[in-house]
């Protein structure tokens, strides 16, 4: 890459890498449809967390009138300038000016805007995929040669020299390319390259959406209330969110954060409503959503992923014949993504969608005479004010005397993390025991919920009617006596509450992580603990047992542990293997064959 800026010797050169995204959206609230396309785009390099934060994401244009393409003419001039000549920018950091070079790296959208980018005629012509060859007759589990701009070119180049409109129909069917202008194919990059496999639209409403929906049109109503029931009763202390709508009512109007939780929770509560051939394919498309949305990606494995997308798609050929031609089964370029990209996490669209909000927003809130203007400028003044609150310099007497346009101490602190920047209250810290119970009562008093019972135990009645636990207390809460605080969640160390009732990871005091239910959380004299119940993974010598689905399977015990409130480091979920109680000699519990269960064999495994 040539930069002509580079005539300045001397002036460092800082490479800001980009991803574009465009997307249409509705410019109302109701349920009118009101198309606006619209262009954003975000830096990379970032952290996962701040990659996922909105305001990473930047504006550029948005229009309900003017085709997507047509305004990528100006933008692509713009890009092409910036990434091939640079720009001089102030870095305040080193307090000098740079060259910014901010070339494309990508370019995120849906399946049917990214075959508009890159000239290909979408799903319905027979060959489908935008990235290689791959033709209808050849099924879903072959790769076709790869696509690649001058191919590209060299065939929207035939297509155009057609002499007759019969003969430019069969040469668009025969390559799967649209000869309409593109400008996008003057940008430096390969767009068949450039536009990744999308997780969102292509995974969780794509074969997660049509094995849910034809699965549940098939069920009667009383297993559809049975499917409900089994959800309700699933442990959701490892997730952010639960599955809270009737799935008997509302499966259809299911959107992607919904089937996101139905993936993960598919395996323990469809299988008995599906056929050996169907839990075939829901367990080959699990082991994909797997790696799809691990947050790291390891190179050496990547044809382990390549062979596990090639299993679903064999999968579905074999037991669900009426999705051979949904493009979104064709996953196979999936890996090859990643390897380049990075975890599929880098360039889903989820937050990206999340910003059309803000767009619809900006329009709404206008008189609606030049709502691409008015959308625009809204953007633009929010991205002054925080220029301005970010300790942004400017020009004021052009005489490249830089002037910072705030004069604060007060801000300039709180933005650089300083002492008036620690405003987090205590109670959100790590450890930190939460919905506290003002009164304080004595240990023995303490009142433990636990989901699996019904009603309230004390702890000292727990120790006295079940001599086969194990208590083990500091030397300041020896006595029951005790008066403590007690709260009914604490605070993990990846800052998520954690309640009582809920399963959880934690540090066991050795160096090594264990698993346990916490029972009831406790406050002394400023220390905070946490009583758990103890499960011990099932071992085959050295190895952890698992179940087919590669899950590791524990045993409830009757330790009960008392550890600091900061060895808790997350929640998890546990699914119950078989009908149990977590007090078995209160209530009895039975297993699959109706026989009953004792304590040692209560099996759950790790979901």
């Amino acid at each position: 890459m040539k930069i002509k800026s580079m005539q300045w010797g001397g002036i460092p050169v800082v490479m800001v890498p980009i991803t574009l995204f465009t997307d249409d959206t509705s410019g109302n609230k109701s349920k009118q449809w009101n198309k606006f396309d619209s262009w954003n785009f975000r830096l990379e390099g970032l952290s996962k967390k701040e990659n996922g934060n909105l305001q990473n994401i930047h504006f550029i244009c948005a229009s309900n009138k003017v085709p997507v393409l047509d305004m990528a003419v100006p933008l692509v001039q713009e890009f092409t300038a910036l990434e091939n000549e640079g720009i001089i920018a102030y870095d305040a950091f080193l307090q000098r000016n740079v060259i910014v070079v901010a070339p494309i790296l990508n370019i995120i959208c849906d399946n049917p805007r990214g075959a508009g980018v890159c000239s290909h005629l979408g799903a319905t012509t027979s060959k489908y995929c935008r990235i290689c060859m791959a033709d209808v007759t050849t099924g879903l589990h072959s790769i076709g040669c790869l696509r690649n701009k001058p191919d590209t070119l060299c065939q929207i180049a035939r297509i155009r020299s057609a002499r007759t409109q019969k003969e430019m129909k069969q040469l668009q069917k025969e390559f799967g390319v649209s000869a309409k202008p593109n400008p996008l194919l003057e940008l430096f990059i390969d767009l068949h390259r450039c536009t990744p496999v999308e997780v969102l639209h292509t995974l969780l409403l794509g074969p997660f959406k049509y094995l849910f929906r034809d699965m549940m049109g098939r069920l009667t109503t009383v297993q559809r209330k049975e499917i409900q029931a089994r959800i309700s009763s699933f442990s959701f202390s490892g997730f952010d969110m639960k599955l809270s709508r009737n799935v008997a009512k509302y499966f259809k109007s299911f959107v992607g954060r919904d089937f996101k939780i139905l993936a993960q929770l598919a395996l323990f509560v469809l299988p008995p409503y599906l056929t050996p051939g169907e839990t075939e394919v829901w367990f080959a498309l699990s082991k994909v959503f797997k790696f799809v949305y691990c947050d790291t990606f390891l190179p050496e494995m990547i044809d382990v992923y390549k062979s596990q997308c090639l299993a679903f798609t064999h999968a579905v050929e074999r037991n669900c014949p009426e999705l051979r031609r949904k493009l979104k089964i064709h996953i196979l370029h999936l890996p090859d993504d990643m390897l380049q990209f990075g975890p599929a996490s880098t360039f889903n669209t989820e937050r990206c969608e999340s910003y059309n909000a803000a767009i619809r927003g900006c329009n709404i809130y206008a008189n609606r005479h030049a709502p691409s203007k008015d959308i625009a400028t809204s953007f633009a003044i929010q991205e002054s004010i925080r220029f301005v609150c970010s300790g942004g310099h400017y020009d004021a007497l052009e005489k490249f005397e830089l002037v910072k346009l705030y004069k604060s101490s007060e801000v300039d602190d709180f933005l650089r993390g300083g002492a008036s920047a620690s405003c987090e209250k205590p109670t959100y810290l790590r450890g930190a025991i939460r919905k506290v119970v003002k009164t304080k009562v004595a240990l023995g008093s303490v009142l433990v919920r636990v989901q699996e019972i019904e009603g309230n135990i004390s702890i000292s009645s727990l120790m006295e009617n079940h001599p086969q636990f194990t208590l083990l207390l500091p030397p300041m809460l020896s006595s029951f006596n005790t008066h403590v605080s007690w709260g009914k969640a604490t605070v993990g160390t990846d800052r998520n509450i954690v309640n009582v009732g809920d399963f959880a990871q934690y540090n066991d005091g050795t160096g090594s992580t264990a698993v346990g239910v916490i029972l009831c959380c406790i406050e002394s004299n400023s220390r905070c603990y946490v009583i758990v119940r103890h499960l011990e993974p099932l071992m085959a010598g050295t190895e952890p047992i698992c179940n087919d689905f590669d899950c590791p399977l524990y045993s409830l015990t009757s330790i009960l542990r008392n550890i600091p409130s900061a060895a808790i480091i997350r929640p998890v979920s546990v699914v119950h293997q078989m009908h149990f109680y977590m007090f078995p000699t209160k209530q009895r519990c039975f297993n699959d064959t109706g026989a009953a269960s004792s304590l040692t064999k209560d099996i759950m495994l790790l979901a």
